[in-house]
């Protein structure tokens, strides 16, 4: 998969505030992600993490293609160039290869008979080399592992032609082997396709092994970000001042949390 677009904008959304009706869950969200970045969005329960996930997933969907504020005016908005929402617990549902639940998540590009296009059936090849799963095409879901499970949920989203990849808790019930090769496989998604991935966790520890950066939602209602990583190199060098920011970051969220644990 050739990738020509590395740390070149995938995603700008600047929004007022995200929550359910009138109860705020945070303000003054504004970020960047750049195509072949893996970034991490953390916070405690019930700050938003979901939420927000949803939110620029919805945005995908407007008339005008952008991220939608509380404002509705034409000035408010930012592109979001085919964002995809991967949640947490899809079922594996019996009776579906992984072929065939690639291609049923690819819907919007196929016919009357779910004939994918040429070009989407193009990209689940690659999808699947990306993340080496061509072996398991014709498995059926319901026989895969939960990490080779997460691995066809991906490759449906890059068969989607996914400029940005959403996944809530991508690790949630997953034992410690599949937890960590999931999250690798989230880095090296980002960095063999040029996708941003933004995903979120609890799992701190491991998941800060893999986030170029970090995103976090915290209890105040305060959204805070530690800045790009700046290199012209592929993969990004995290040097150990980004290290530090990444640390900052989640230490304003968790302050009871000892540093050792980060």
């Amino acid at each position: 998969m050739t990738v020509n677009n590395i740390h070149s904008t995938a995603l700008e959304v600047h929004l007022p505030a995200i929550g359910h009706g009138d109860h705020i869950l945070a303000r003054d969200i504004s970020f960047l992600l750049a195509h072949g970045e893996c970034v991490l969005l953390a916070g405690p329960n019930g700050t938003g993490k979901t939420t927000l996930l949803k939110a620029l997933a919805e945005g995908s969907r407007l008339d005008d293609g952008g991220c939608r504020h509380s404002r509705h005016d034409r000035e408010s908005q930012r592109a979001i160039r085919h964002p995809v929402l991967i949640p947490t617990n899809i079922p594996k549902v019996k009776g579906f290869t992984v072929e065939a639940f690639i291609r049923t998540g690819c819907y919007q590009e196929s016919d009357w008979r779910g004939r994918i296009s040429k070009e989407a059936a193009a990209r689940m090849e690659e999808a699947l080399e990306v993340l080496g799963i061509r072996e398991l095409r014709n498995r059926d879901i319901s026989t895969l592992s939960d990490g080779e499970f997460q691995k066809a949920c991906l490759a449906t989203g890059l068969t989607r032609k996914a400029e940005v990849l959403l996944l809530d808790e991508p690790t949630a019930h997953l034992d410690v082997e599949n937890r960590i090769e999931v999250l690798r496989t989230l880095r090296e998604v980002a960095r063999k396709t040029g996708s941003a991935v933004l995903f979120s966790s609890h799992d701190l520890h491991d998941a800060l092994q893999v986030a170029d950066r970090v995103f976090v939602l915290t209890r105040d209602g305060r959204f805070l970000a530690s800045p790009p990583v700046i290199s012209s190199e592929v993969p990004p060098v995290i040097s150990s001042e980004v290290e530090k920011s990444k640390a900052a970051v989640l230490q304003a969220a968790f302050p009871a949390l000892p540093p050792d644990k980060l």
